[in-house]
């Protein structure tokens, strides 16, 4: 199923996100980038360490901090690809909604995953005018190898937001894209059967 495919490119994500908010200079996208992610990330593991509550505070915090470090409509338009211009407002709105709901219903299940890894961002670069490539590595407890994560950041509104998370080379909105394209089109290429699929998840 599209959304098992999904859960493996984007489980750092899940794990790790989080909200940082501090005021840039002027020629301080990189480093005001990077301290973002770092932050993001402690906030996360704050609350995925914290034993003394429950899962649906976990939860609660998950989707909270989703809404407020995330670009979810950038991030979900990518994915619908070509078929967001052959949908009606009706179908966006809804899609949109549902996205939300699978990407929190599906990763909130995988909290038990977190055994106290940590996120050591090394370097960022700009990538075009207005976005920033962090690159963050997870660093396992005890035995592994850790993991490269690049962090697309966007600066819209005074605020950072995430519009892609790449997980050892492979792009999570690209994944999700082929993924939702695959559903659409085994349907007739009808917008209404990944609707249908989503509401089934």
């Amino acid at each position: 199923m599209p959304a098992k495919r999904f859960a493996v490119i984007f489980v750092v994500f899940a794990l790790f996100s989080g909200l940082y908010a501090q005021p840039v200079q002027a020629g301080d996208k990189t480093a005001g980038a990077e301290a973002f992610v770092n932050g993001m990330a402690q906030r996360a593991i704050d609350f995925l360490g914290d034993e003394s509550i429950t899962h649906d505070q976990r939860q609660a915090k998950f989707k909270k901090l989703l809404k407020t470090s995330f670009d979810m409509k950038t991030i979900g338009r990518f994915a619908l690809g070509r078929y967001w211009r052959a949908s009606n407002e009706a179908e966006r709105k809804e899609y949109l909604k549902l996205f939300e709901t699978m990407v929190v219903e599906v990763y909130s299940n995988r909290f038990g995953e977190y055994k106290g890894q940590t996120v050591e961002v090394r370097s960022a670069r700009l990538d075009g005018e207005t976005d920033a490539i962090v690159t963050s590595y997870v660093l396992p407890v005890g035995s592994g190898s850790e993991i490269q994560v690049d962090w697309r950041v966007r600066r819209k509104g005074g605020q950072y937001k995430i519009i892609d998370v790449i997980v050892a080379g492979v792009s999570m909105s690209v994944t999700q894209r082929s993924d939702f394209a695959s559903v659409i089109q085994r349907g007739g290429g009808k917008v209404n059967v990944l609707l249908a699929h989503l509401r089934s998840e």
